[in-house]
């Protein structure tokens, strides 16, 4: 079976940070967001994949070529995602197809159920059905009764985002899965567990959570951990990463290839440290996100913040990240800042909770 991911939106609730870098190429935990659902695929079975993406293809390409799959590139052609859909499926030769979305963060067993239960119905056609909670409200999630009719009146349920579904001469999904539902085609999983759509900054922050809750401490043995370093539970430290004199590092949190913990710094509470980073000495970094080859400056501050790749932060730079009323969105009522890649904040500058630059 063949896959057909959508990864050509604009991203347009992470601006300004996505004039720069594709939504899906933003790298969490060691691997971009579209890995999660590609591998997750890949693991449940599916052989090929096609990547329907825009302008910016070449960042996606690019991690791809990071993963043992094989997969074919095509620029999106037509408006909106039912024209990606489209665009998508010229290249599918089989009668049916996986279709996922790039942006959703899901452990493999996700795609797992959707496989294990097209092969226990014979399908053709199959969706997750995702309990919706507090927070999701905002997200323009597509809502589906108990019948599995697709309304736009309230709902406890909302489609998941991975779908099995049979070639068809369709103007719309949506209405495509309403025809397949009528025709009693459409068959479905219930999934409660962890899954993100990621739309917003939070969403980033959430996934943090997601990927990192309850993970089991590995420290590589070609890292190199100061003596007088304190290492806590559900901590991950990758290749060659060093971690100088008296810092901390208290779990969950990710540590990623050669990155750099400056003396007396702390990095706790799901925050996840990319690739080549660097973290100055007596830094302390809660809940954030700092992407590839990024570089904090020493005595900074940061919660709850997202920090672009190859960013450059100066010397006590503060992120204030106390409750706001003003964002009213998911999961969490507090942002501390959401920076750019390439973007270069000044010696002792204070961001203001939600600051987006």
């Amino acid at each position: 079976m063949k896959a057909v991911i959508l990864a050509a939106g604009k991203g347009e609730g992470l601006l300004p940070y996505t004039e720069k870098v594709q939504k899906e190429a933003i790298t969490i935990v060691g691997k971009p967001i579209i890995a999660y659902s590609v591998e997750g695929l890949k693991r449940a079975g599916v052989k090929e994949f096609v990547i329907v993406v825009n302008e910016k293809s070449n960042q996606i390409e690019e991690e791809l070529e990071k993963i043992d799959v094989s997969f074919e590139m095509v620029r999106q052609r037509r408006q909106g995602i039912d024209g990606a859909i489209k665009d998508g499926m010229e290249k599918i030769d089989d009668d049916l197809f996986a279709l996922a979305f790039g942006d959703i963060v899901a452990p493999p067993e996700f795609y797992k159920s959707l496989m294990d239960t097209y092969i226990m119905t014979g399908g053709p056609a199959v969706v997750p059905l995702i309990p919706i909670s507090e927070g999701m409200q905002t997200y323009g999630l597509v809502k589906i009764n108990e019948r599995l009719r697709v309304v736009k009146e309230s709902s406890t349920l909302a489609l998941g985002g991975a779908y099995i579904i049979p070639k068809g001469d369709f103007s719309s999904l949506l209405e495509y899965i309403d025809l397949l539902s009528s025709q009693n085609k459409l068959h479905y999983f219930i999934w409660s567990e962890s899954w993100v759509d990621i739309g917003y900054p939070e969403d980033l922050l959430f996934a943090l959570e997601v990927l990192l809750k309850g993970k089991e401490s590995v420290i590589s043995d070609k890292a190199e951990v100061s003596k007088t370093a304190i290492i806590g539970k559900g901590v991950i430290i990758e290749d060659y990463a060093v971690i100088e004199d008296y810092a901390i590092i208290k779990g969950p949190a990710y540590i990623g290839k050669n990155v750099y913990i400056g003396s007396y710094s702390l990095v706790r509470d799901y925050s996840s440290i990319e690739e080549g980073s660097k973290i100055g000495a007596y830094c302390e970094v809660a809940h954030s996100l700092i992407e590839p080859l990024a570089e904090v400056g020493s005595k900074s501050y940061l919660t709850y913040s997202i920090v672009g790749k190859r960013a450059r932060l100066g010397a006590s730079v503060i992120t204030a990240s106390y409750p706001s009323k003003s964002l009213n969105r998911p999961r969490f009522n507090k942002l501390g800042a959401l920076i750019s890649p390439e973007e270069t904040i000044k010696h002792g500058t204070v961001l203001e909770v939600g600051t987006k630059i």
